[in-house]
């Protein structure tokens, strides 16, 4: 529909293409060139082939009239200027695209991202890429969302509390949110940057009975942009070994022997300390409010087994004990 990529036909007039005249100096077809980028940049027109299409065909363009040599080539020949493919496509085999984006003021960290392809359809993919980082640390375009899988011990997701969590880069800094200060001083962690190319580390506030799968969203901590993305962190919950959740429900098997099936058992079940009462049936099931999640209560189904049982009491033995020690 744009372009000789899509068509077929030969390539567009580059200056009818970029809306400049033939006399336009370099400064203003670069200026026609990032306003043109911008505004047709598949980030701002998503699902949009025709868009996309167009961003090629004003980068080609580009590509053509930014070099003194290809454009007089051009201006003297057309589209049957030696160096051009039979399609009329410029031959971008001779390309630098990191000089183009250098030339246009687009700024990126071309050694973090190991160069970048010089032909064929993949110098557009690395052309799309490295214009949206530049568009989105320009303020340009929205930031990204950053997503971190939380992995949450079962008592911090019953009660609540603080875990740890790394979000990939890069992402705004946490210690500045972004405005690169702190106080009156450059922000230290981030090195006045206001983005941490890296990653963050930072602590996510775990609401008490949060379920499995919950998204905890922390605004304004993702990707730079305008406005920045947002950290999603989506929590994992480690169950206790022998456990599963049935709703909201603690649901655990408790192993005892005969003794204690008659007498009654003081052991630890999902991370609760509980008192089962004497009497305690083979089958039977045992309910304590409160020890499942959001309201759930633990249900502990007894089972008569001597060896499990004794298994068991060493390990709720050795269990007391390390608190002990750690008291």
């Amino acid at each position: 529909m744009y372009s000789a990529a899509v068509t077929g036909r030969s390539l567009k007039n580059p200056y009818e293409v970029l809306g400049v005249p033939r006399d336009a100096d370099a400064d203003a077809i670069k200026r026609a060139y990032r306003k043109l980028a911008m505004e047709y940049h598949p980030d701002r027109n998503p699902g949009d082939e025709a868009a996309e299409e167009r961003f090629k065909e004003i980068s080609e363009a580009y590509a053509t009239l930014r070099d003194p040599d290809t454009r007089a080539r051009y201006d003297r020949y057309g589209d049957a200027a030696p160096g051009r493919g039979p399609s009329g496509r410029p031959d971008f085999d001779t390309v630098d695209w990191q000089q183009v984006f250098r030339e246009a003021d687009i700024r990126i960290d071309w050694d973090a991202r190991s160069g970048a392809p010089r032909t064929g359809n993949a110098v557009f993919d690395a052309l799309f890429g490295a214009m949206t980082g530049m568009f989105r640390n320009a303020g340009l375009l929205p930031g990204e969302d950053r997503r971190v899988e939380l992995s949450v011990p079962f008592d911090v997701a019953r009660s609540g509390g603080e875990m740890r969590a790394r979000i990939p880069g890069p992402s705004v800094c946490p210690a500045c949110k972004g405005t690169r200060r702190q106080g009156m001083q450059p922000c230290g962690t981030c090195r006045g940057q206001g983005v941490l190319p890296r990653g963050s580390e930072l602590l996510v506030n775990v609401p008490a009975g949060v379920r499995d799968g919950q998204k905890l969203r922390l605004r304004g901590l993702g990707g730079p942009g305008s406005p920045p993305g947002d950290a999603l962190a989506v929590v994992h919950i480690e169950l206790p070994a022998r456990t599963h959740l049935v709703g909201n429900d603690l649901h655990a098997d408790v192993h005892v022997t005969p003794l204690e099936a008659g007498r009654g058992v003081r052991t630890v079940v999902g991370g609760v300390e509980v008192d089962l009462e004497p009497d305690l049936r083979d089958g039977e099931q045992r309910r304590v409010p409160g020890g499942g999640l959001s309201g759930g209560d633990l249900v502990a189904t007894i089972h008569h087994d001597v060896w499990r049982g004794l298994g068991r009491a060493v390990r709720d033995w050795l269990q007391r004990k390390e608190v002990t020690s750690a008291a």
